[in-house]
């Protein structure tokens, strides 16, 4: 059974229906699901590469080497300087890419409607809390 049983229309004029064709598209969103987002005060964001994942895994893995080695010096003593410097250098060149990669947060501009969005979200929390008072 389907959870969204009203329906709501709306009109919007060209560049506003661009804009939102646009950030749905941007957050991987459907707009309907994007619009719902912004009525329950959520802002969506743009989606990440599709580079992001896999680097995402590398820096968990590069994060389970360095802490199994941890372990293991200090379970047994005694460091391998070597082994050491090349996970380190491992870890700074991972964060650098993933540094690289999602600098499109910097560039992401979340417009007013956003905002308006949020507003909207208490607005409507506030009334809530006021019936059940």
């Amino acid at each position: 059974m389907r959870t969204h049983t009203k329906t709501f229309h709306i009109r919007f004029t060209e560049e506003e229906y661009n804009r939102l064709c646009k950030y749905a598209q941007k957050a991987g969103l459907p707009k309907t699901t994007y619009i719902r987002h912004m009525i329950n005060g959520c802002h969506p964001k743009e989606r990440p590469p599709d580079s992001y994942f896999p680097l995402l895994s590398e820096l968990h893995r590069v994060g389970n080497d360095i802490s199994s080695y941890s372990y293991k010096a200090y379970r047994f003593g005694g460091i391998h300087k070597e082994r050491l410097d090349k996970m380190t250098v491992l870890f700074a060149e991972t964060l650098n890419r993933i540094q690289e990669e999602i600098q499109w947060l910097d560039k992401l501009d979340i417009p007013a409607t956003l905002e308006r969005g949020r507003l909207l979200a208490e607005a409507e929390q506030n009334r809530e809390n006021e019936d059940y008072e």
